[in-house]
């Protein structure tokens, strides 16, 4: 069976720790290398705004490297993604930035066509019309 490609977004949230220039660009670096091993290409990177580096909307609870107990980080910085994937490869995209400690949260959607059309609504029948009459014989 052939895989279908398919579109997906994809939303990260780095540390700010390591949201100077090169860190970011070596994390977008590395979601396109992962995404180009696994046979998909990444269409759209979009960094500025409403992207970028943003208060987050709760506290998260994260290790950092070296350090024993895990920090409190309230802002992070914001990168979206869209990219095209073979469905059976999104696992192991997940995966692979789940690894990656640099990245706070990440969120990976399938993108659905606006083409496909519901089936048409029928009129409900009255209740007087769908039960039948009772008679007694």
């Amino acid at each position: 069976m052939r895989d279908r490609r398919r579109e997906y977004e994809l939303v990260i949230i780095i540390n700010p720790l390591y949201a100077n220039e090169e860190g970011i660009t070596a994390n977008i670096d590395r979601i396109k290398q992962t995404v180009e091993q696994l046979g998909g290409q990444v269409n759209t990177v979009s960094q500025s705004s409403p992207w970028g580096r943003r208060k987050l909307a709760y506290p998260i609870r994260e290790y950092v490297v070296g350090e024993a107990s895990r920090r409190k980080f309230t802002e992070g910085y914001y990168v979206f993604f869209t990219l095209t994937l073979n469905a059976s490869k999104v696992a192991e995209l997940d995966r692979a930035i789940r690894l990656n400690d640099n990245i706070l949260r990440h969120l990976l959607v399938l993108v659905e066509n606006a083409t496909t059309q519901a089936a048409p609504i029928e009129p409900e029948e009255s209740a007087a019309e769908a039960e039948p009459a009772l008679s007694d014989e």
